[in-house]
């Protein structure tokens, strides 16, 4: 044999660099007498020396020799990418996998496909996903194993990891039917230690793959459980070897041929199982009980959650600092007369909670009346949950000293004074001054190289654009939102009395469509002139470029960055309504409400400057978020730098000058994402009090009339979103994020469909399948086992999907 090729006995522990994590599990267990089909396996080096010039004669001559020294006839040519099967990342099916190969320039091409497929799309944002780098592909080629049945193992059951069973699943032919998720096969829970069935399920086995190809099964063996007592017997015990033998868990792939078991594949159980979310739901618990107030805390999901939904740990920390009192949203409130609670410096008014954001209303009131007694009614909000995101807090009097009242009295005189000057100036000046100058510091600051910066410089940069924009701009840009809120209840106070709460709700909705930016930032009005074809690409990305879709999220890429993402928005985009009928509809109010020609007047004048806020608050995001995009870009390339693949954003800011001194981050990375994808498919209400914490993992019961399917779960965690219902995963999709993807099987090119999933719903498939083995990497709630589930729902559907009880609710 040469340098290129090793067969499976000379292959040593320290060789996963050439030959894979598929290729050295191989090595390693037939090292140690387990059964092993026999095989070989080409280098990682001849794949980095070759890739791009193809298989060289000298390679292809060696591969031929070892091919022969297998007496040729049927083999399997296997992906061996080095980072697969490893301790963080599977690779499920994400490289090539052909079997039935036979002949030797059939080899050779099939070698070439496992190289091809490294770069392929789905493997591509696999391995964005799993924030895996560079990696190099060694190929396995091993004896096929004429399988009369095939299938995978878990030797802890992955439903239920700390107890004594294992899970099987089974299916007639080679196990690609069963991986591939083409069938629901044959399901078997059997006792670890003795090998005794617990549990079986028949499954649906339409179909068994040979190495001639696909056939259909007969309706007599697809009433037949493929594995027998004795066989199950001899699995597990089988199953028990591999896990003495690597000290761990592990996930079997294995065959039944000729009256024996041969092990085909071995790896890690990378998938988060019960143990981990049962102690990340503690910690979320025991996080949130530190952070409660004694009188009681409730936290609402609303406002913040959303535009940034679940943000990643380094969004997380830049956006709290500029949510912080120290950040632009208190250096606002102290602009305006109501300077935040010393305490709140390095404090915001949210906690994350399962990875989203939730409005802490006990913390929310001191940003604006420091330490004294305003409070949210807990009492009232806990017997009607609903109510919280509408919950105002109010000053409680009862318990409150005298001195306390008179600053309390003082605040508001002094604030409400200090408020109404600030807002006759403002928007003057920000749109003259404050505006001006931060476009053309972003602006030159956009036309810079920062490729050529040293680390340190880069850093600063960084730090620079974090302040400039998040505290400097931004106690600039949120003061619209103060005044339009303070117009709004000013507005409440002229309609409630005559229209009533609700339709005086109502009314101000009305009296407040068609308001738009100034036209610099006039996002919504581009878009259609861009959809309607009125301006070109260019000069909406010259001019928009800085925005992009979850913008607010800083691992999200921007529009100029990658332009091809707006072709989703702009399919989208429709005509923007004017504001023509404004007066009619101020008039129509103002007739409703019995208003006198002195109220109608200061309606018209109130509302206004309600427009006036309202527009100026959309036109001072649009450009914060053109600071936000250079903070991004800082990032980006910090990350680009240190090849940390995306997990630059599981960070945090004061993590950053340690990876400039060196420092391995990776595990750290690995170890945060599997933990924001654990906590985020934990359920939360969208209320959450402090004294029924263990709300968190709770199921929330269906709405009454609710449809709900019941099938196979395959990964924990619960999830809600719009229904997106697919049979081809090339064919074109529905315009919508964090869905639930509905489709009949999943194999690895509906993966890049994956990454805006919130959730899986399969017609067929297993708990051993690659999609389920996935969908359990990225942290998405799966269920399988619905027949005709594509049929059944439609997309845009609302549904939840529950990975604990198997069960999918048309809500």
């Amino acid at each position: 044999m040469t340098a290129d090729i090793r067969t499976f006995d000379q292959i040593s522990a320290g060789d996963v660099e050439m030959v894979g994590g598929k290729g050295l599990s191989l090595g390693l267990m037939a090292a140690a007498g387990l059964p092993v089909p026999p095989g070989f396996c080409i280098t990682s080096e001849s794949h980095r020396r070759d890739r791009r010039g193809g298989i060289s004669t000298s390679l292809r001559q060696s591969i031929l020799e070892a091919y022969r020294a297998l007496r040729s006839g049927l083999v399997a040519v296997r992906s061996s990418a080095t980072a697969e099967d490893g301790a963080v990342a599977s690779f499920a099916g994400q490289q090539e996998t052909i079997l039935g190969v036979s002949g030797e320039a059939d080899v050779c091409d099939a070698v070439a496909k496992c190289w091809a497929s490294l770069d392929s799309e789905r493997a591509k944002a696999y391995r964005e996903k799993q924030g895996v780098g560079e990696m190099a592909m060694a190929v396995v080629i091993q004896k096929l194993v004429p399988a009369e049945v095939a299938g995978v193992l878990f030797t802890h059951d992955p439903l239920a990891p700390h107890s004594d069973r294992m899970l099987i699943e089974a299916s007639w032919g080679l196990g690609e039917s069963v991986v591939s998720g083409r069938v629901t096969p044959d399901r078997f829970v059997v006792n670890r230690d003795s090998g005794q069935a617990l549990e079986r399920h028949l499954g649906r086995k339409t179909i068994e793959r040979t190495a001639e190809g696909e056939r259909e099964v007969s309706t007599e063996r697809q009433s037949q459980l493929c594995l027998n007592d004795e066989q199950l017997l001899k699995l597990a015990e089988l199953g028990r070897r591999v896990e003495e033998f690597y000290h761990q868990p592990r996930d079997v792939e294995w065959a039944w041929a000729g009256g024996q078991f041969w092990l085909l594949q071995a790896r890690p159980i990378t998938t988060a199982d019960s143990g981990d979310r049962e102690k990340i739901r503690r910690e979320e618990i025991e996080a949130l009980r530190a952070k409660a107030d004694p009188s009681g805390t409730v936290w609402g999901r609303f406002n913040l959650s959303e535009v940034l939904a679940e943000p990643t740990p380094m969004t997380w920390a830049i956006v709290r600092r500029f949510l912080s009192g120290a950040g632009g949203y208190g250096k606002m409130f102290e602009d305006l007369g109501f300077p935040p609670d010393p305490s709140l410096a390095d404090e915001c008014g949210y906690d994350l909670v399962c990875g989203r954001p939730y409005m802490n209303l006990s913390r929310e009131p001191r940003m604006q009346w420091g330490d004294l007694p305003v409070h949210h009614a807990f009492a009232g909000l806990k017997a009607d949950p609903a109510a919280v995101p509408y919950s105002a807090a109010n000053f409680r009097t009862e318990g409150a000293s005298f001195m306390q009242k008179v600053r309390m009295i003082w605040r508001s005189i002094r604030g409400g004074a200090k408020y109404q000057a600030r807002s006759k100036s403002f928007a003057q000046t920000f749109r003259t001054k404050t505006i001006p100058e931060f476009v053309a510091e972003t602006t030159a600051a956009m036309k810079e190289d920062w490729s050529k910066l040293d680390p340190a410089a880069l850093l600063k940069k960084l730090d620079y654009w974090i302040e400039r924009t998040l505290v400097t701009f931004a106690r600039d840009s949120l003061k619209p939102t103060a005044f339009a809120a303070g117009s709004i209840a000013t507005l409440h106070r002229t309609l409630d009395g005559p229209l009533g709460p609700d339709r005086a709700r109502l009314a101000v909705a009305e009296l407040t469509t068609g308001v738009h930016p100034d036209a610099d930032a006039d996002l919504p009005g581009a878009l259609a002139d861009l959809a309607a074809t009125r301006i070109d690409r260019a000069a909406f990305v010259e001019k928009f470029g800085h925005r992009g879709s979850g913008e607010m999220e800083l691992s999200e890429p921007r529009w100029n960055e990658d332009p091809q993402t707006l072709d989703r928005v702009i399919s989208s985009a429709g005509a923007t309504g004017g504001d023509h009928s404004h007066s009619d509809i101020t008039s129509r109010v103002v007739q409703d409400a019995k208003l006198t020609i002195s109220q109608a007047s200061s309606l018209r004048s109130e509302l206004d400057k309600l427009r006036t806020a309202l527009a100026l608050r959309e036109t001072g995001k649009h450009h914060l978020l053109r600071g936000y995009a250079l903070i991004r870009r800082a990032l980006v390339e910090l990350d680009r730098r240190h090849r940390l693949n995306g997990g630059i954003f599981f960070l945090t800011p004061d993590e950053l000058p340690a990876i400039l001194l060196g420092e391995d981050v990776t595990q750290r990375i690995a170890e945060r994402r599997k933990r924001r994808a654990v906590a985020l498919s934990l359920e939360a209400p969208p209320a959450l009090f402090s004294d029924d914490l263990d709300a968190i993992g709770r199921p929330v019961p269906p709405p009454t009339g609710a449809t709900t399917f019941k099938g196979v779960p395959l990964s924990a965690g619960v999830a809600e979103g719009p229904a997106m219902v697919l049979t081809d995963p090339h064919a074109p999709a529905p315009a919508m994020d964090a869905y639930i993807l509905v489709c009949p099987s999943t194999d690895p090119s509906w993966v890049p469909l994956f990454a805006k999933a919130k959730g899986l719903v399969m017609e067929t498939g297993g708990v051993l399948s690659h999609g389920a083995i996935v969908a359990r990497e990225f942290g998405l709630p799966a269920v399988a086992g619905l027949p005709d589930v594509v049929r059944l729902l439609q997309n845009g559907q609302r549904i939840r999907v529950d990975g604990n009880s198997g069960t999918v609710v048309l809500l």
